[in-house]
């Protein structure tokens, strides 16, 4: 029975994926876990990231690159406002922790060129498989 009901447990999560949260809405990650591209840059551009709210992953930081370097580490609800140089970015999160947070992929990446004077908003979320990714909002 125990079997059971586990299995139903986890087939119930399985399917949940997690949600956006506006701009306004989520909460400005800590300063000691922002380590980049916190100051203005004459001609640069804003990269605005925020995670999802939701449970799949939320034990787990949301690792977040720039250019394949870490830069900051976000949990549900977080944000992280970075301002980079113009030109072209790659804009990359991973799940970072113990146990199942290391079961994903290093990190997965997606495009964020920037121009100068230009703001982007992008969402780090979980899907319901439980695997992370990045990709631009409106949100």
């Amino acid at each position: 029975m125990r079997i059971l009901i586990g299995t139903l447990a986890m087939a119930t999560l399985a399917g949940c994926a997690t949600s956006p949260v506006p701009f306004d809405e989520a909460r400005l990650a800590p300063s000691e876990r922002i380590t980049g591209y916190q100051r203005a840059v004459e001609g640069g551009g804003t990269i605005i990231v925020t995670r999802d709210s939701g449970f799949i992953g939320g034990g787990c930081y949301a690792t977040i690159f720039l250019n394949g370097t870490p830069v900051a580490k976000l949990n549900p609800k977080e944000k992280a406002v970075f301002h980079v140089p113009a030109g072209e970015w790659l804009l990359g999160a991973g799940l970072d922790g113990k146990a199942l947070c290391g079961a994903n992929p290093e990190r997965l990446e997606t495009d964020a060129p920037i121009a100068s004077g230009q703001q982007k908003k992008f969402r780090v979320y979980t899907s319901g498989d439980g695997s992370v990714g990045v990709k631009p909002t409106t949100f």
